[in-house]
């Protein structure tokens, strides 16, 4: 197939661009009182000034937070051209993918951990669902907390905290409108206006995209509006409020498999590498994946008096999908029936898969106190919390899974669907209520302790689509958390911290499949110790260094004489050990840097079964690097360079090492040149991604079904963009 390199722009895109000629209202409104200032050209390019992050929940600057966090503000992520979660995340070496791919929800792992799509992703501090597209036009930055997050979510995964932090009003009023093209013939266009009503500040992000990717129809369309509010009801009170709308329609590309080459029935071999074009669910009868989401949150602070704080926040999404795809799993071609992989020809089985109107919805509160005391001769500073979440999943009451053939990955052959739906889906519903606090204590000029503890109370339930396999449990679960810091030097903080995390889990409501089929398991607890140490030469850089252990138990299954496994929990314990280090900030006037590097020891100390102990655990690099420089050039004002280089090695496919996924590296490279042009501020951007269209398998993802699936490289991506200031 060839690459389409024409740029045009789409219907719609054409339609949100005629808002650009309107008269520039945004300028001739009145300012809004007591709102942050911003310099809209100014942050257009990578500053990297972050400071503070909210994900840690402790109020300090990163430089004085025992803790790990990256933040990867709108001016990085507008530098590198990502659109993507899978693309924000190659500018740190300790975030990775997780089953990422054209069209879909896109996953993330951190430190090795898969994160849980409903309990570790949050936005401007309430729980989220991550089972959505995400869209960053109006994002001001990604916060990532690396590690266990108990005391800031309660129960979630270990390894990290996500925050999608929004842009909200600013004090000066400006319009931004952004233009842009890429390669394989997608458009896009984004306004970004600023103003005031009354004495309101409005923060508003129109966008309108028409994709076109390097695959066999796996083209889309999305739109994306939000609003953001602000008001000064009182000196003391501030009111807020973030609505978001994004739909998003895209053929999905599912991944490929090992191929069964000494024909056992188990993938034990690598394909080539050249299939980064390939879209098996390419059939005619092939629909597209649609998500729908909305956001609404609405946010109250006051200022108690000059010590205290009091905040209350509310939240709600909803989210409908219509998840289809022919979907290649396993093949029946052989003597051996392979599962999971491909056969040694490369035969995949292809199931018709549909589930048609899936809806989520996540309501959340959150009240806060927060303050300085002093007591016992010591000042502190004190958070106290208390929050609520209830989601919801309901389903249509069939789904279908239907075999409908076979392909090849080299000669693909049309099948014929069959979209009947036959299997009966599962409901659920979850509710928590926490508590929290936390204590900061300055114990001298330089030394620090921090203690904190949330408790949850959990309540989950489902049930078949016809009422029956209901489960429904109650289970309450306390983490804490506690650290020490000391700064010899002011520029120098050392710290060590020690936490846990809860998850929750049940079995699977499969007879079939589990001996104890939805059986609720005992709530298991991952636990991390951290030493770290951060410095700040000046007020533009911060290098860090961190050292960690994690241990999280999994559940697993015995065999049984029946034949159907016992799930049990605890049945194998992962241990990962690593190494972080990473330097940011502004090196001098012409150069900025992101720097990271992440080594990981990540192996099974217990296991059901002893082969599994002392194995790797699969897709986890032992070693990833991330080096992103902007270079701005003096000769040649307005000009500036920069690159992204990413690299890791260590990845394993099979759960007994046999197989590893080669070393690899990518670089992408910008160009960005600012000028005035009819007496507007105007910015170009010119970006290529795999700069030298290397071809390679990224990740490899086992997921919990027991299917181990590839996903290649991104082909050579041209992107263009201009963005003009009113």
């Amino acid at each position: 197939m060839a690459t389409r390199t024409h740029f045009k722009l789409s219907p719609s895109a054409a339609a949100l661009a005629l808002l650009f000629t309107a008269p520039g209202w945004a300028q001739t409104a009145s300012p809004t009182q007591r709102l942050d200032a911003v310099t809209v050209t100014g942050k257009a390019a990578p500053v990297l000034d972050a400071d503070h992050a909210d994900v840690g929940g402790l109020g300090l600057p990163l430089a004085k937070t025992p803790q790990s966090v990256t933040v990867l503000g709108a001016d990085l992520l507008a530098a590198t051209a990502s659109s993507s979660l899978s693309q924000a995340i190659k500018l740190d070496a300790s975030l990775a993918d997780s089953y990422n791919t054209t069209g879909y929800i896109e996953g993330l792992s951190v430190r090795g951990f898969l994160l849980d799509q409903g309990n570790n992703f949050m936005r401007n501090g309430l729980p989220v669902s991550n089972y959505a597209p995400i869209a960053l036009e109006n994002k001001e930055r990604i916060e990532v907390l690396k590690g266990v997050a108990g005391l800031q979510s309660g129960v979630s995964a270990p390894g990290g905290l996500v925050n999608f932090v929004t842009k909200t009003p600013q004090r000066d009023a400006f319009t931004t409108a952004t233009i842009g093209a890429d390669g394989n013939g997608g458009s896009k266009v984004h306004l970004d206006t600023n103003t005031a009503w009354g004495a309101a500040g409005v923060r508003v992000n129109l966008a309108a995209e028409d994709l076109r990717t390097q695959f066999d129809r796996a083209d889309g369309k999305r739109e994306f509006a939000s609003v953001a509010l602000a008001t000064m009801a009182t000196p003391a009170t501030k009111l807020s409020a973030d609505l978001e709308y994004h739909h998003k329609r895209q053929s999905s590309v599912p991944g490929l498999g090992l191929l069964d080459a000494n024909g056992d029935g188990v993938g034990d071999t690598l394909p080539a590498s050249n299939y980064s074009r390939l879209n098996l669910n390419n059939q005619i009868w092939s629909q597209p994946f649609e998500a729908t989401s909305t956001n609404a949150q609405f946010a109250i602070d006051h200022q108690v008096n000059a010590d205290w704080q009091a905040h209350l926040g509310l939240s709600t999404q909803r989210t409908v999908i219509q998840d289809r795809l022919a979907f290649p799993d396993g093949c029946s071609n052989a003597a051996n029936y392979v599962y999971p992989g491909l056969c040694a020809n490369g035969d995949v089985d292809i199931y018709d898969y549909r589930s048609e109107g899936e809806e989520r919805s996540t309501w959340a509160w959150d009240a806060k106190l927060q303050g300085k005391l002093a007591a016992l001769g010591v000042q502190h500073r004190v958070s106290l919390g208390l929050s609520g979440r209830s989601t919801r999943t309901d389903l249509a009451p069939k789904q279908a899974y239907n075999y409908v053939g076979s392909t090849n990955i080299d000669k693909p052959v049309a099948l014929p669907g069959d979209g009947t739906p036959l299997d009966l889906n599962t409901n659920s519903r979850e509710r928590a209520v926490d508590a929290s606090a936390s204590l900061v204590s300055d114990l001298s000029s330089n030394v620090q302790s921090f203690v904190g503890f949330r408790t949850s109370q959990l309540n989950r339930s489902s049930e078949r689509s016809d009422g029956s396999r209901a489960i429904a449990f109650d289970q309450t679960v306390t983490t804490p958390w506690a650290g020490l810091s000391w700064s010899p030097i002011a520029s120098t903080m050392l710290y060590t911290s020690w936490g846990q995390g809860a998850e929750l889990e049940a079995v699977p409501n499969r007879p079939t499949k589990f001996v104890n089929a939805g059986q609720v398991l005992p709530a298991l607890k991952s636990e991390q110790t951290e030493l770290g140490v951060k410095w700040q030469p000046n007020a533009r850089v911060l290098v860090s260094a961190a050292a960690f252990n994690i241990e999280k138990p999994y559940a697993d299954d015995q065999a049984t004489t029946s034949g159907i496994p016992l799930r049990v929990a605890g049945g194998k314990t992962a241990r990962h050990r690593g190494l972080e280090l990473a330097a940011v900030g502004q090196m001098d006037a012409q150069l900025s840097l992101q720097a990271s590097l992440t080594m990981i020891d990540a192996r099974y100390t217990t296991a059901v079964d002893p082969a599994l102990v002392g194995q790797l655990v699969t897709n986890v690099p032992k070693t990833k690097a991330s080096l992103f420089a902007d270079y701005k050039i003096a000769a040649l004002p307005g000009l500036s360079v920069n690159g992204l280089l990413t690299a890791d090695s260590g990845k394993t496919v099979t759960a007994d090492g046999s197989v590893a996924l080669p070393s690899s590296w990518q670089l992408d490279a910008g160009l960005r040149y600012q000028n005035r042009m009819i007496g507007k501020v105007t910015q170009w951007n010119l970006f290529a991604e795999n700069l030298t269209d290397r071809s390679y398998w990224r990740e490899a993802p086992t997921q919990y079904w027991g299917g181990t699936y590839l996903f290649p490289s991104t082909p050579r991506t041209v992107r263009a963009r201009v963005t003009v200031e009113f």
